[in-house]
């Protein structure tokens, strides 16, 4: 008889000890629920910059997509390393839907709460094409860079990026 009495106090003990483990935990989940809604509302830091990278335009779609596809995610992809709390990046798989839509790139970062856009587009010339990126300030249509670029048949497009890449990261101060 005391054995069985053992048992059940053993049980009781167990019993209470995982409800309370229970209650704990849900406690515990309850609380950083709360947290993450409480201070998911924060706004980007001060002083913190967006940029918009946009989809490279060109003279004709079929040209585009064979010579400059993924250009503007290599960019995006380029700046996102840079520091979250200095720089935020919205790339082309953001603007394109806008772009598409017929919106111009100033509305397009406006749309987003972009401070910066940068857009590119092939421009056709008698024997070759050139690239022209540039950076616009957002809120008063500024442009803050602009360059141009050959775009041959033999385009480097490895090196190309990294050109314009280097260009915008010079004038938007951020560490190389």
């Amino acid at each position: 008889m005391e054995d069985s009495a053992l048992v059940e106090d053993r049980k009781a003990g167990a019993h209470r000890t995982l409800t309370a483990l229970v209650i704990m935990m849900s406690a515990l989940f309850v609380g950083s629920l709360l947290f993450m809604v409480l201070s998911g509302d924060q706004r980007s830091p001060e002083g913190r910059r967006v940029l918009a990278v946009l989809p490279v335009q060109g003279s004709s779609p079929e040209t585009v997509a064979d010579r400059f596809a993924g250009f503007g995610e290599g960019l995006a992809a380029y700046f996102g390393r840079a520091d979250p709390m200095v720089l935020g990046v919205f790339g082309p798989a953001s603007t394109s839907r806008l772009v598409e839509s017929g919106e111009d790139p100033l509305s397009v970062g406006r749309t987003l709460g972009a401070d910066m856009v940068l857009v590119g587009r092939e421009v056709s010339g008698d024997l070759s094409a050139t690239l022209v990126s540039e950076l616009f300030r957002v809120d008063d249509g500024t442009t803050l860079w602009r360059g141009e670029y050959e775009a041959g048949l033999d385009l480097d497009r490895s090196a190309l990026l990294l050109g314009v890449a280097l260009e915008v990261t010079g004038v938007l101060d951020l560490p190389r």
